[in-house]
């Protein structure tokens, strides 16, 4: 086993939240031969932000932050609205130019978080009242520091951003 050039350092959520829709209509659920719903109704929306520290010319660690959402119409079928955002420090090993860095933290950087949030999303609705649900599989490989695609947003912050992760001192 190789290590990979982009290690992450930590991550969070901010915010991690699932609701059973009340208006769903249990008759009209229809997952046909899945066991998760499907979610062509779900009206999933992502935001990708890209943090740099300030004062530095030529960084290797840089903070991703992704936000992943769901409100489905009133007339949808989809049984959950949620909302996940989570927060990652990666630091990247690479000698390349500064945008190729930040574009290989950014693809596999979100890629990592992405998959964080799926799973999560996965557990908390396991004991929900309409079952488990599952995001799709996504692939960020095309995206870079400056695309606008298929409803995804990334922005530099070029505002302050500590990298050090926020750990809470445990009681003894």
């Amino acid at each position: 086993m190789k290590l990979s050039p982009l290690q992450v350092k930590h991550y969070h959520f901010t915010t991690l939240s699932v609701i059973a829709r009340p208006d769903v209509d249990l008759e009209k659920l229809d997952y046909g031969s899945e066991p998760y719903p499907p979610m062509k109704e779900a009206k999933l929306h992502t935001k990708i932000l890209l943090g740099e520290p300030d004062g530095e010319s030529d960084p290797h660690q840089f903070i991703v932050m992704l936000v992943i959402s769901s409100n489905p119409d009133k007339t949808s079928h989809f049984p959950y609205q949620f909302a996940a955002s989570l927060e990652g420090v990666f630091m990247i090993e690479h000698d390349g130019s500064l945008e190729e860095r930040k574009r290989l933290v950014v693809r596999n950087g979100v890629s990592i978080l992405y998959s964080a949030a799926r799973e999560q999303l996965l557990s908390l609705t396991a004991r929900h009242k309409y079952g488990p649900m599952l995001l799709p599989a996504a692939n960020f490989s095309g995206l870079s520091v400056s695309d606008k695609q298929s409803g995804e947003t990334i922005s530099k912050a070029r505002k302050k951003v500590s990298l050090k992760p926020r750990v809470r001192a445990r009681p003894a």
